[in-house]
């Protein structure tokens, strides 16, 4: 699998070494705040210890876990949330998601093919003008990943501009601009190369097909039908409730940076939405047992191609990594890291979320944790991702 091309920002913060007499405090607590549905798994000692630890080393500022399944639903939050002045951790909090997104955008997309609106091997031109190679380029390689337009995030202006601040709104025309001028990565269908401009243009598809802003038929499609509350695609750079602080090591020249504020639409429909775990919990589920789209549509999205970074334990298909049986999506934008999972046959979902894009070692921390718990809460059934760097 490739290393994400992805970017997250922090601020001259050192929230551990301060926090660990409190920190023991806010990891007691972490239980009842979060009050599970069910009896904690056998597990679960284990896994808010090895948390604990994490966030006792430096290399997190905390961490929420959320496993289902059908024994029930149990979840823990641990370390803080914000360090000035110190706020705990909460299972109810707000947290940015990054490319999770892409598995909303793509169901989108599904939902638009079901209701015979669209094709998945049409050409992407007949939905969306501009895309170079747009006639040979469908949309099925684009929810898949080997459509070979570039990563924007790869163009050294937009990167430059990007960290001169931060806080800018960028439009989908600049986004996509960007990409158009790197090039193709390779021709259509010939490899695979995961790229945020892909899941872009599937944004615009739906935009012009519903004939409304992505928001409104993400709201009106996916948010209301199925109660997700809490999730949301911010049209600004402000949070609509209570959330985590992002801390983010990606600022050139920097230390740890609050990239709290900093504003998401750079991820537009491959990155910008917000969630919580207990909504990201029932939406992995939906998502990995193909209810909004169907059985057909479900099987069609999870067909994937032997190219690329794709190999039989890893493979990136419409929208959804498939890794050792489990089905869902990587996050990271400034300063959050997310992933969530869900297992067909054990019918059970993980869903992780820490507030920082601090690497452990070469990797993304929620890479490390999850591929370590999942482990430790499913034996014989870890998520098995692949190391990165």
């Amino acid at each position: 699998m490739a290393v994400r091309f992805t970017l997250s920002v922090m601020i001259g913060k050192v929230w551990w070494p301060a926090a660990l007499t409190a920190l023991m405090v806010v990891g007691a607590l972490a239980v009842s705040v979060c009050a599970p549905a069910v009896a904690a798994p056998a597990s679960a000692t284990q896994v808010r210890l090895y948390l604990l630890d994490k966030i006792a080393r430096g290399e997190i500022p905390g961490a929420l876990v959320e496993v289902a399944g059908p024994a029930g639903r149990w979840s823990t939050a641990e370390g803080f949330a914000a360090d000035r002045p110190p706020r705990p951790m909460s299972t109810t909090l707000q947290h940015r998601i990054g490319s999770i997104t892409k598995t909303f955008t793509t169901t989108l997309v599904l939902q638009l093919v079901r209701e015979g609106k669209v094709a998945l091997d049409d050409p992407i031109a007949r939905y969306v003008d501009g895309v170079p190679g747009g006639s040979s380029i469908t949309v099925r390689m684009l929810g898949d990943m080997t459509a070979g337009l570039s990563e924007y995030l790869g163009s050294p202006a937009l990167r430059k501009a990007l960290f001169a601040n931060p806080y800018r709104n960028w439009t989908t025309n600049e986004l996509l601009s960007a990409s158009y001028a790197l090039g193709p990565e390779f021709a259509p269908g010939a490899s695979s190369s995961y790229s945020n401009a892909n899941t872009v243009v599937l944004g615009r598809l739906v935009e012009n097909v519903d004939r409304t802003p992505f928001a409104v038929s993400l709201r009106n499609r996916i948010l209301r039908p199925y109660g997700l509350t809490n999730t949301y695609y911010p049209t600004t750079n402000r949070f609509r409730g209570a959330h985590t602080d992002g801390h983010t090591a990606w600022l050139p020249g920097s230390p740890i940076t609050d990239s709290t504020d900093w504003n998401p639409s750079y991820g537009n429909a491959a990155g910008q939405m917000v969630s919580t775990i207990g909504d990201l919990t029932r939406w992995v589920r939906l998502l990995g047992t193909g209810a909004l789209v169907g059985p057909r549509l479900q099987a069609e999205r999870l067909r994937w191609k032997p190219i690329g970074d794709n190999t039989a334990t890893w493979h990136y298909t419409f929208g959804i990594e498939e890794n050792s049986g489990w089905l869902g999506h990587n996050g990271e934008i400034f300063g959050y890291e997310t992933y969530a999972v869900y297992h067909p046959r054990l019918r059970s979902s993980i869903v992780l979320a820490v507030n920082t894009d601090k690497r452990i070692g070469t990797e993304p921390a929620v890479n490390v944790i999850l591929r370590d718990i999942s482990g430790m809460l499913f034996p014989g059934h870890r998520v098995e991702v692949p190391v990165v760097g």
